[in-house]
């Protein structure tokens, strides 16, 4: 399934304004980041933020996209 939102292009912050449920999920990879990714990836693509922080980026895009399609269902 295609996400979304493009990964490579989407900023952290472009899609937390976009689809404030993704919030929670960038939390989630608080711990794997080792910090708080909403203070410190804010600018970064989805995928520059996997590779900065060594995160599955399947999973963390998948977990987006999920979120994303949860809050457009009533």
């Amino acid at each position: 399934m295609t996400p979304a939102f493009d990964p490579a292009a989407t900023s952290v912050l472009d899609l937390v304004a976009a689809h404030p449920a993704t919030q929670e999920v960038f939390r989630r990879y608080d711990r794997a980041a080792g910090c708080c990714i909403l203070c410190q990836a804010l600018f970064e693509s989805v995928s520059g933020l996997a590779a900065r922080f060594g995160l599955d980026r399947d999973a963390l895009v998948a977990d987006l996209a999920n979120a994303i399609r949860s809050r457009k269902e009533p």
